[in-house]
């Protein structure tokens, strides 16, 4: 499965820039949020260095060695209401070493999930959080299944924001400043969307992304965003922005691995 690859323009290429800078065989590279020819050849290193296939892709191994050498944490939360969503996505994460949390329909499940995603990983500060559910504009099921079926406070969205920031607030300490938010639901980021991925944004202090079309699951589209998204940044600057500051923060220190 391919987490990131050459093209890709993403909040989680800066995390893993910054991480291959920081951790054997440290490449210095410019984090800018771009997987270039540079970034490919930095991920090369990185796999050779540590035994990898070395392939110049982002998978769940060289991930997980990511993970690993940073002492960071990857989260998935799966709306498990949905059959297709446990037997395609939840399967496949589990199938490339993650240990997704799978939700089920209930009313106030927004406390479940952000009570679970709080405790996962003791000490370790989360590096990603994805969210696997259907979706649609400025809308991200949580555990409540197909749209129309959706329980009370079971998503996140600019229509209940104001009931649930109380909840969401309280995983706002699990991150590490360059880490990120998917929210993999289809057209999460689609017309009045991009609102709510900036008040997620500001909310938790992390970029938070989110497509602007129909997503799919299974295989690599359980890991990746099929076309065009929508990135919110800290501050309201620009992906390249917030990269650079968090280079000169977190990119210049060395780290054993």
């Amino acid at each position: 499965m391919t987490l990131l690859w050459k093209g890709d323009v993403l909040p989680t290429v800066s995390t893993a820039q910054i991480l291959l800078r920081r951790h054997r065989p440290q490449t210095v590279i410019t984090t800018d949020g771009i997987f270039g020819p540079k970034t490919g050849k930095a991920v090369w290193n990185f796999q050779n260095h540590h035994v990898l296939k070395k392939d110049e892709i982002i998978g769940p191994k060289t991930w997980h060695k990511l993970e690993d050498v940073s002492r960071f944490r990857t989260v998935d939360v799966v709306d498990g209401t949905d059959p297709s969503l446990v037997q395609l996505e939840a399967a496949d994460l589990r199938k490339d070493g993650y240990d997704p949390i799978v939700l089920f329909g209930m009313s106030n499940g927004l406390e479940v999930a952000m009570n679970q995603i709080a405790a996962r990983g003791g000490n370790r500060e989360t590096m990603l959080l994805r969210f696997h559910g259907h979706g649609n504009n400025g809308l991200q099921n949580v555990t409540g299944g197909e749209i129309n079926g959706a329980p009370h406070l079971a998503a996140i969205s600019l229509s209940n924001f104001a009931q649930i920031e109380h909840l969401l607030v309280r995983i706002k300490g699990i991150f590490v400043e360059f880490g990120a938010v998917q929210l993999l639901g289809c057209d999460v980021g689609g017309g009045k969307g991009s609102a709510l991925v900036e008040k997620l944004t500001n909310t938790w202090g992390v970029p938070v992304t989110a497509g602007i079309h129909t997503q799919f699951g299974g295989g690599d589209k359980t890991f990746r965003f099929e076309g065009a998204v929508v990135t919110k940044v800290p501050g309201g600057g620009t992906l390249k922005s917030w990269s650079s500051a968090m280079e000169l923060k977190h990119g210049m220190v060395s780290v054993d691995s």
